[in-house]
């Protein structure tokens, strides 16, 4: 292939959708010359180079005659030979106004380290910062040796520039006042340089930051019992970024760091403490919460049920389409003096107020999966009655699933209730599920004993 003596400067084959290690193999036998053409080496090569880095050190020359014209570090040499030596970093693209890049600035977008994009403003002799930034990722600003005074700009709320920035450089400049609020912008950041500044004092609010995504330099000031956090804040000596905060505590015109003056040099006094008594109060601390968390936990059920019946007033009622039936009544299907008081009494009686009651002896469809319907009716029905008796403490399968069913929509939706009937006078120890305890704890449950003979009314009054 031959493309000699043109005047390309790219060639759109060069890119990640061209030419790449994949194509290596079908490539063996091809020549491809490009010479006499102004090949611009710069990021629009990268990802064919970054493509073949892996496959260049394996063979002892490449059938590709492309030599660069562009940059001047680069001139005369073969993409080849960048790529065998290693200097992928210069394959850089350089942005001007139109980019936005500040006046006054070098701005270039280099993607062979962390695909940064640098402003570097350094020595450019401005006064404040810029509200202009390339819309690049991981920006890299460099604002050093200038004549900066503050960081109003990164004080405002508008200056969005901070979510795309990854490092920033403020180092000798003359800015005196370290806020708050620069503080808060800067804790995405990987890194803040102010080294060389004019600050004499250092905000609590430094800790925010971690001791190597910021360094200050050596900062000289008069150090006073408010400043002792510096002590654990700035980093130890065997971290790489030991050297990036030192802080000297001016006293008297004795220099000495803030780390070797103790306490009482600083005019601290010491709190005594009486450790027997905070030994004391921490043993009774634990005891209460263990005591508290054991209390919670076996009245769980009751204070479920307290809390759902306080908070009546936010529930929100099932939608019409969602609901095929009022009640679900849930009773041992073998007891014929149980069946009897339900299709004679209880029933008849929630039906003339006008209820849909649903009967699984009654109702079921015949030759259906019993489980399966259990749960589609229960699913579809706004309250449950469950009629507990002798049998149903362990020999009745099919009731203790349904009490699964109904305890566990009544429990995840506010707008469903769960009334208990105890039929032959059962107490908790004789109830088989563990979560009828809160309602006979809380005296929840409506007996049959009712010498009243209002135990229909009861129910009615509980339904929705």
């Amino acid at each position: 292939m031959d493309g000699s003596f043109n005047n390309l400067t790219h060639f759109s084959m060069f890119n990640e959708n061209g030419l790449n290690l994949k194509h290596a193999g079908k490539l063996d036998n091809w020549v491809i010359f490009a010479r006499g053409n102004h090949w611009i080496c710069d990021c629009k090569v990268y990802p064919f180079a970054k493509s073949f880095e892996i496959f260049v050190p394996v063979v002892s020359h490449l059938y590709f005659f492309m030599t660069c014209e562009s940059p001047r570090q680069l001139k005369n040499k073969t993409l080849f030979d960048v790529i065998a030596a290693s200097e992928l970093d210069q394959l850089i693209c350089h942005l001007s106004l139109s980019d936005w890049c500040p006046p006054h600035c070098r701005c270039f977008y280099q993607p062979a380290i962390e695909n940064r994009t640098v402003v570097d403003c350094s020595g450019s002799g401005i006064t404040r910062l810029f509200s202009v930034l390339p819309l690049y990722g991981n920006l890299e600003i460099n604002f050093s040796n200038n004549s900066l005074r503050n960081l109003k700009l990164i004080e405002r709320s508008k200056f969005d520039n901070l979510k795309r920035m990854r490092k920033i450089d403020l180092s000798n400049n003359n800015i005196e006042i370290l806020s708050n609020i620069a503080l808060y912008r800067f804790r995405k950041l990987q890194l803040v340089n102010m080294t060389d500044n004019a600050m004499k004092m250092i905000p609590r609010s430094l800790q925010m930051l971690k001791p190597c995504q910021i360094s200050l330099g050596k900062i000289i000031m008069k150090c006073t019992c408010d400043d002792v956090w510096l002590k654990i804040w700035l980093p130890l000596q065997y971290q790489k970024c030991t050297n990036n905060t030192q802080v000297l505590c001016n006293n008297n015109g004795l220099l000495s760091s803030i780390i070797e003056i103790g306490n009482e040099d600083l005019g601290c006094k010491a709190p005594v403490i009486n450790v027997s008594l905070v030994n004391s109060s921490i043993c009774a601390a634990f005891f209460v919460v263990i005591t508290c968390l054991m209390f919670i936990y076996r009245l769980r059920f009751e204070l479920f049920i307290l809390t759902r019946t306080v908070i009546t007033f936010s529930r929100k009622p099932l939608s019409q389409t969602s609901v095929i039936h009022d009640i679900y009544i849930s009773s041992n299907e073998e007891d014929e003096l149980i069946r009897k008081w339900l299709l004679t009494s209880l029933v008849p009686c929630l039906e003339k107020k006008g209820f849909d009651v649903y009967l699984f002896f009654r109702d079921g469809t015949i030759g259906e999966p019993r489980e399966q319907e259990t749960i589609d009716v229960i699913s579809k029905s706004r309250n449950f009655i469950i009629v507990l008796s002798d049998d149903t403490q362990g020999n009745q399968q099919w009731n203790k699933r349904e009490w699964k069913y109904a305890w566990n929509y009544y429990k995840w939706d506010l707008s469903r209730e769960l009334i208990i009937i105890n039929y032959d006078l059962l107490t908790y120890d004789d109830v088989v599920k563990q979560f009828f305890k809160g309602f006979f704890t809380l005296g929840k449950v409506i007996d049959f004993s009712n010498y009243n003979k209002n135990i229909e009314e009861d129910i009615v009054a509980m339904l929705k």
